[in-house]
């Protein structure tokens, strides 16, 4: 306890009644190794010279706010009676305030014995992390009464230091809502001398969690920065958070980016409760101490020696990866509960939207079908209201009225799938709001009903077109009847009519739907220069995500981008002009023209010319899978099709080597093929790579590494062509 009391004698500035609140507050931390009489009376005794100070209002409140949860109420036969103290009873309170300092002062530096307590076993094994977690745990307690609900989670965190890599772990942030406060924040440094260096209180910072988005959001966080540290230094923090109102925490995390020595996560509940959990790459149980009716039931998860997450190109979400437990809230046991839960917040919200009557008339006045309808509202929302990107998973689940949505012209999704609800079904149009895990978040387990689960919100219109219609108006780029292919192939809940949950599937976009077709007409001369008119044609999910990028790009900045990606393909490539259709309006396929003139397409060796057309489409996504093993399965964002196709003009008294190919390879992660005819003069070439986008397991690995470095080495084989002697 002395440990974590040490700002009481350095704070020589303040009142006797604030030297009680900060002691009565850091024994109330340790309140199941203090003797409850001595809490008792230390809070007593505030309050009695908080009376004589004229102050007992305010000071029998921060009593009860502390204690109350923990059925520690004063009463006036007991406060009647402390004031009968004596004036040596208080002195000896006195010297137990500057006995703690006088012990803080003396424990700045820590002795061998108290070192050894953070050693790590097997240092040497950890050669290559950054900084290990000594220690991490999490205690979850539900408190207070049913009229005056209160949640309390602490958080202790001590990590070891090893090197620069390992310095970011010092800087920490506490989030928290309006309906939370964090409390007891304590924190230091030891260095390897054994040296302590605590954490000024005055560099505890309260910030907007979301600084961009000051205006909307109201979350926040408290962040600080540990001092002193250096390699080889225990960093060491805990705080508390409270929260208004009976709830668990949703997950824990064993796992982290460096190793972690120990995790532990304690969970105290009413013995009533029924505790539904998950969990997820561990083998791990609690241990549960179930109590009687009317008391508080423990379960404790603890584990040892995990080791640090392994990242690698093309893996899942983390939320697939990390060893964790997931637990849904009390009392949602199915996907109705949480259905009828999200509903309730939502409805309300939709039917009081004052004007949106009005303006969807306007929109659909000359429509004569639901599908032109909704077209009309989908793309009003996209292009007239402002997405905020606070994703719902972190912020309020509650969603903005959609009148009051329509009036800022901004929302982040949630706003955004209300607004597009009440105007629906202004229209006469069934529209339901959805919540969605993308893929960044994370597939969700559909066998554990949580909303935690989900960190975005989607429309579904189920009677328009033939098998409904879903919409996602955050994407700026994405035409009317299309997802962001974040949003595709995913497991959503449908909040249906009267708060009835339906768990559907989203549409997914096939491989060839998603494509980018390179249309050229080339001009080779004997140098190796040459002269192309051609095109870039993108569909799908690739047009969407460049007609998203463009659209924020002024003219300049689109043809510096464009001179770019020719010059990748082109070496010495200069951009005589070009224009975009596609654009705006908002329609697929979105097709950039061009006109291009390079001095290296080709490469002149003496009577030959070589040309590698493979390097056009530049398939280079061999490059990315070179370790000889693999930890986590490939799990591609979508299947996709590039095709070459490349009409090029032999210079006269030239010839090809070879006028006609045909090749393929073909494999279960997808198909490359190329294709070489001569007409006249003109050599017509067809390149295709396709990826059919399915997940590849660890154990395909190489079988997929060897399709890709195959399609690759004969991508970058050349046709060559000879002068012919005249």
């Amino acid at each position: 306890m002395v440990n974590w009391i040490s700002s009481i004698g350095q704070k020589k500035h303040l009142t006797l009644i604030q030297y009680f609140d900060i002691l009565t507050v850091r024994i109330g931390y340790f309140h199941q190794i203090i003797e409850r009489p001595l809490l008792r009376t230390l809070v007593t005794l505030k309050l009695e010279m908080a009376d004589g100070q004229r102050e007992s209002g305010h000071h029998m409140v921060f009593a009860r706010r502390h204690f109350r949860g923990d059925n520690l109420d004063m009463h006036v036969s007991e406060i009647s009676r402390f004031r009968k103290l004596s004036k040596s009873t208080l002195i000896l309170i006195m010297l137990i305030l500057f006995r703690c300092a006088h012990e803080i002062d003396r424990a700045k530096r820590l002795g061998e014995d108290e070192m050894a307590v953070f050693r790590v076993p097997n240092e040497e094994q950890y050669w290559d992390a950054g900084a290990v977690v000594i220690l991490d745990e999490g205690k979850m307690q539900i408190i207070g009464s049913n009229e005056l609900p209160q949640t309390q989670f602490e958080r202790h965190r001590i990590v070891k230091i090893y090197n620069q890599r390992g310095w970011h772990h010092a800087n920490v942030t506490i989030p928290y809502t309006p309906q939370s406060w964090v409390e007891n924040i304590q924190a230091r440094t030891i260095l390897p001398t054994g040296t302590v260096r605590n954490l000024d209180k005055k560099q505890i910072f309260d910030v907007n969690l979301y600084p961009r988005f000051v205006f909307y959001s109201d979350q926040r966080a408290k962040i600080f920065t540990l001092p002193s540290v250096e390699s080889g230094a225990i960093i060491e923090y805990r705080y508390q958070l409270r929260i208004s109102g009976h709830r668990v925490w949703p997950s824990w995390y064993f796992q982290d980016d460096i190793p972690v020595l120990k995790s532990r996560f304690t969970l105290e509940t009413p013995s009533e409760w029924e505790l539904n959990y998950k969990k997820y790459f561990i083998n791990i149980e609690p241990t549960i101490a179930k109590a009687p009716a009317g008391f508080k039931s423990s379960y404790v998860w603890q584990v040892e020696n995990i080791p640090a997450i392994q990242t690698e190109f093309g893996m899942p979400a983390v939320n697939e990866c990390l060893a964790r437990i997931e637990i849904a809230p009390v009392g949602m046991k199915s996907w109705n509960d949480v259905a009828r839960w999200y509903y309730d917040l939502a409805e309300p919200q939709i039917k009081s939207a004052k004007g949106v009557k009005q303006l969807a008339d306007s929109l659909t006045q000359h429509c004569d079908n639901d599908l032109a309808r909704l077209k009309m509202i989908y793309e009003w929302v996209r292009d007239h209201v402002r997405y905020i990107a606070v994703a719902i998973g972190i912020g309020s689940y509650q969603p903005h009225p959609a009148g009051e949505v329509l009036a800022n012209r901004y929302g982040d999704c949630k706003d955004m799938s209300i607004l597009i609800c009440a105007l629906s079904r202004a229209a006469g149009i069934e529209a339901h709001p959805v919540l969605i895990s993308t893929w960044q978040n994370g597939e969700p387990d559909t066998s554990l009903p949580s909303p935690y689960q989900f960190n975005h919100a989607i429309v579904y219109c189920p009677k328009v077109g033939e098998k409904g219609i879903w919409l996602d108006a955050t994407q700026k780029g994405c035409p009317f009847a299309s997802l962001p292919w974040y949003d595709q192939g995913l497991p959503v809940l449908v909040i249906g009519k009267d708060g009835a949950g339906k768990i559907a599937t989203t549409t997914k976009n096939p491989a060839d739907s998603n494509r980018t077709v390179l249309d050229w007409r080339m001009k080779l001369r004997p140098n190796g220069q040459g002269l192309v008119q051609g095109s870039t044609e993108y569909r799908g999910v690739l047009a969407t995500d460049i007609r998203e990028m463009l659209s924020r790009l002024t003219q300049h900045e689109v043809r510096q981008w464009l001179e770019t990606y020719l010059a990748a393909r082109c070496p010495g490539a200069k951009l005589d002009s070009f224009r975009i259709v596609g654009l705006h309006p908002i329609q697929d396929p979105l097709v950039i023209y061009y006109h291009v003139r390079a001095r290296n397409f080709a490469q002149r060796q003496d009577k030959m010319i070589y040309f590698s057309p493979g390097k056009i489409l530049g398939f280079d996504l061999a490059d990315y899978f070179r370790s000889p093993k693999r930890q986590h399965p490939i799990l591609f964002n979508y299947g996709s099709t590039e095709m070459l196709s490349l009409d090029l003009e032999i210079p006269s008294q030239w010839t090809a080597n070879s006028a006609a190919i045909s090749d393929s390879i073909i494999s279960p992660f997808g198909y490359s093929l190329w294709q070489v005819s001569q007409q006249d003069s003109v050599l017509q070439i067809k390149i295709v790579h396709q990826l059919n986008g399915e997940t590849i397991s660890a154990d395909h690995y190489l079988e997929f590494q060897k399709f890709l470095d195959e399609v690759q080495s004969k991508s970058s084989q050349p046709l060559i062509f000879r002068r012919i002697a005249p």
